[in-house]
């Protein structure tokens, strides 16, 4: 079984042979039970988890909220999806546990989405072994 990616590569490399998806990739998540999935990543190349305690705001939180909560937030639960955990919430208490609540004060600034164009195109140098898009 495989994403697209799979299929396509499997493809490419076996020309002869019928290669069908076994599964239809909708997002980058976990498992939340039996028959359910939660995203947490949005692959947009501009990665903040190093910032935020291992917690992504732009999957986590409906708004997509990159520098704290909105204010809406009601006993540590979204004004969006009152079933859903405030994101930054999770953030704060996750970074209060690793003793690094002065990180917060840091402004992440805008996400640059440019870094999620279509089609993506990654270059390993080997002589540097640096990765360049």
């Amino acid at each position: 079984m495989a994403c697209g990616a799979g299929v396509q590569g499997i493809s490419e490399w076996m020309k002869n042979v019928e290669v069908l998806p076994a599964m239809n990739t909708r997002f980058i998540g976990l498992s939340d039970g039996q028959g359910k999935w939660v995203e947490i990543c949005a692959a947009c190349g501009d990665c903040v988890l190093g910032m935020t305690g291992g917690i992504c705001p732009v999957t986590s939180c409906p708004k997509g909220i990159l520098n704290g909560p909105c204010g809406g937030n009601k006993k540590g639960k979204c004004e969006v999806s009152p079933d859903v955990p405030c994101a930054w919430v999770r953030i704060y208490e996750r970074m209060k546990e690793l003793g690094k609540l002065d990180e917060l004060k840091k402004e992440i600034g805008a996400k640059d989405w440019s870094k999620k164009q279509r089609p993506g195109r990654y270059t390993i140098k080997e002589k540097e072994n640096e990765q360049v898009s």
